[in-house]
């Protein structure tokens, strides 16, 4: 009779997938924040640095920005705005769509979810908004570049998701 009553307090206490879905709260707004917060902070130390090191010249994220302008709506950009718009991405709207596709995949998990998430925010980058700048799918004319953009964002990722998560299951 117990194990019955255990499986029907586990049925109720699983999420539906609308549940999961939900609009975040404020606090976890706030939360995904500081989480891209840290993995925007940590990006920008390896673009600049380990990068320029490594391909030599760092990743310049808001010059892709200004060039999808360009190419796409003949609109000249100044570098603060592309800077805004990038810093927004990393810090807002990036660790929102991490968000979704966390709650979306319950079964992608940490750590692997945050290594995907930023593998795919490559890919987001490089594969699609590259392309719609006027530079090569992934920059493959570049492949060292490409690389530690991979390698950048992978790191971005990893750390945003672990400090949301880490944050979020505390809250």
């Amino acid at each position: 009779m117990s194990s019955l009553t255990e499986r029907l307090a586990d049925s109720r206490s699983v999420s539906t997938p609308s549940a999961r879905l939900a609009i975040p709260s404020a606090g976890t707004v706030w939360r995904l924040m500081l989480g891209g917060a840290a993995g925007f902070g940590i990006w920008e130390v390896f673009a600049a640095s380990f990068t320029a090191w490594a391909a030599g010249f760092p990743l310049q994220p808001p010059e892709l920005v200004r060039s999808l302008f360009q190419h796409q709506l003949g609109i000249g950009i100044g570098l603060p705005l592309a800077e805004l718009l990038h810093g927004l991405t990393g810090l807002l709207f990036y660790p929102l769509a991490y968000y979704v596709l966390s709650r979306a995949l319950p079964q992608l998990r940490m750590p692997l979810a945050g290594w995907v998430w930023g593998v795919i925010t490559y890919f987001i980058a490089l594969g699609f908004f590259a392309p719609l700048a006027g530079q090569p799918f992934l920059l493959n004319n570049y492949p060292v570049l490409s690389l530690m953009s991979l390698v950048g964002h992978a790191i971005y990722g990893y750390v945003a998701a672990l400090i949301f998560e880490t944050l979020e299951s505390r809250a």
